[in-house]
């Protein structure tokens, strides 16, 4: 997926471009996050580029805005997840086909980390969870612990 382009020309200080950007970048990830629940391996390796994107750019945010810090330990954990989904699926794909036992014992590794970094995420909309300061900052996420970014997941 290629990131979305962020307009900075008519920002009005740093907090507003730190704003906008993490905005544009938190948008990604919550409009990918539906593809916990459908597995799809493209779409995964989709949301692990795009919590990238988003932790580095809070990374550089923190020194000013501390409350964005449990948003990047977050997002690394997610990301670390989903890159063990993504090795699973990797491996799957190389895997020769009559290699039953294998391949399912492969599936089911892939699965329960799928189900870590769907945890993950909808742990991290709780009320004062890791997302906290993101949300507060963006103006982001509000709602998505409850209804349709639930069952997006």
């Amino acid at each position: 997926m290629k990131a979305r382009t962020i307009d900075l020309s008519d920002a009005t200080g740093v907090e507003d471009a730190m704003r906008r950007i993490a905005i544009v970048r938190f948008a990604e990830v919550l409009s990918l996050a539906p593809s916990l629940r459908h597995g799809r391996p493209a779409e995964l390796h989709n949301l692990r580029i795009a919590c990238k994107r988003l932790r580095y750019a809070l990374e550089r945010f923190t020194p000013r805005v501390p409350s964005l810090f449990d948003g990047t330990t977050r997002l690394t954990q997610i990301q670390d997840t989903l890159g063990e989904v993504h090795d699973r699926d990797v491996l799957l794909q190389a895997l020769p086909h009559d290699m039953q036992v294998t391949r399912a014992r492969i599936n089911v590794q892939r699965g329960e980390a799928l189900a870590r970094a769907r945890a993950l995420l909808l742990d991290a909309f709780a009320a004062y969870g890791p997302f906290a300061g993101l949300m507060r900052f963006t103006g982001l996420g509000y709602g998505f612990g409850d209804g349709e970014g639930v069952a997006a997941l």
